[in-house]
């Protein structure tokens, strides 16, 4: 779908450019080109190889490099202190590892962090004074796909005061390669609360719901390497199978609390 109202289409990140994503008014703020698309198909190759690379401890289908923080806690909401620990200790180092895949050039994710510093302040997020690791790097391989679900850190990371503190909290996403066919990004108008979730749930899934059962997406948008794509990642969203080739990318959450510069992690 293109020219799509319910999509913002940027130059850059200025002051403000966030406030129609913020208000409701769309439901993603889209830059074309944010990174070079042979650079992003570069780092995707590059990335695509790393030693690192291992699947989802909850999400065996996908893989990454980095790793999450959803993924420190068990299906019941409670903390493994032991994958929160490894989390904490390996968020530099994994940060530095998918810089060293970007170089010479910086990572897109610094160029995006750099530009929301400028116009609305940003710090990484903090456990225990101590930095979240923000930035991951996902593969989806071909056949793969990402479940209709919403993203929320008071949900998701319930011992975390953080969580508490948001106002809002969006997903970035820079692509670095998109399948030849599939893969498209499908977003709802519609933060569903926890018994919708739990109505719509599918079977052998710890995270998404039954596509037969949730409503049909409000938007779908097919993407192209090197494209910014920002949304509500408290709305329903999802990533249709990718049918021929991998999709590639670099993300991160962003929190927003008003009077107070963003935060970012993964």
């Amino acid at each position: 779908m293109t020219g799509d109202p319910r999509v913002l289409t940027l130059t850059e990140l200025v002051t403000g450019c966030l406030d129609p994503l913020l208000d409701g008014n769309v439901l993603a703020i889209r830059i074309p080109g944010f990174t070079d698309p042979a650079q992003a198909l570069d780092i995707a190759r590059r990335l695509a190889a790393h030693p690192s690379l291992s699947a989802y401890r909850n999400t065996p289908e996908l893989v990454r490099v980095g790793e999450s923080h959803y993924e420190t806690h068990d299906v019941d909401g409670s903390t493994d202190r032991r994958a929160l620990a490894k989390y904490l200790r390996n968020a530099d180092p994994l940060m530095a590892q998918i810089r060293a895949c970007c170089a010479p050039s910086p990572s897109p994710l610094d160029v995006l962090w750099r530009d929301l510093d400028a116009s609305y302040g940003l710090e990484r997020a903090r456990i225990d004074g101590r930095p979240m690791f923000a930035g991951i790097c996902r593969v989806f391989p071909e056949g793969t796909e990402l479940l209709p679900h919403n993203d929320r850190l008071s949900r998701d990371a319930p011992g975390l005061p953080l969580g508490l503190e948001l106002d809002a909290q969006l997903a970035a996403n820079i692509y670095l390669q998109v399948p030849e066919q599939g893969g498209e990004l499908q977003l709802w108008d519609l933060r569903p609360d926890e018994e919708q979730l739990a109505a719509w749930s599918a079977p052998g899934s710890e995270y998404g719901a039954d596509r037969a059962l949730a409503p049909q997406p409000s938007c779908v948008l097919s993407v192209t390497a090197g494209d910014l794509m920002l949304i509500d990642s408290t709305k329903l969203h999802a990533v249709s199978r990718q049918k021929r080739g991998a999709r590639i990318g670099l993300s991160c959450f962003l929190g927003v609390r008003h009077g107070h510069p963003l935060v970012c992690w993964s």
